[in-house]
């Protein structure tokens, strides 16, 4: 199945995260309350590597979606998408309380390649200097070239 995600950066303190299948479209918030976009960038880097188990939180004002991605083998991974009515990552309510939103299959590499661009978007619309005005943290400068040395190896 193939599965789409993106990550648009839009008014100050504020972004979108997109996730498309034939069957399923979603959009959700995320607040500059995390830094969701050095969550991406990491949860791409610990994919790549070692990590079998990634999640990406979303913060709303209030809840929380999820992202919850988890590798079947080396190309292959699930997505889920989760809504929590409150933060669940930061703050560790009950992390088995949340509603199912969307689960499929597509591959490692797909994901990869839909997270890399959003990333490389915003750095190249925003700028470096840009993103931190709009996003109040620091663009993950040594992470994103972290993550562009493991898929120049591709």
């Amino acid at each position: 199945m193939k599965i789409e995600f993106s990550y648009i950066l839009k008014e100050h303190g504020w972004a979108i995260g997109t996730l498309k299948s034939r069957d399923f479209s979603a959009e959700f918030n995320a607040s500059y309350l995390h830094d969701t976009l050095n969550s991406i960038i990491n949860a791409l880097i610990e994919l790549l590597t070692d990590r079998k188990r990634v999640v990406i939180p979303f913060y709303d004002e209030p809840g929380e979606h999820q992202i919850v991605i988890e590798k079947i083998d080396s190309t292959k991974i699930t997505i889920e998408l989760r809504w929590y009515e409150a933060y669940a990552t930061d703050y560790m309510i009950d992390t088995e309380k949340y509603e199912s939103l969307f689960k499929g299959e597509t591959t490692l590499k797909s994901l990869v390649s839909n997270g890399f661009d959003s990333i490389k978007r915003i750095l190249d619309e925003e700028g470096i200097d840009g993103y931190k005005e709009k996003w109040r943290h620091e663009f993950p400068v040594s992470d994103y070239k972290k993550l562009t040395e493991l898929l120049s190896f591709d």
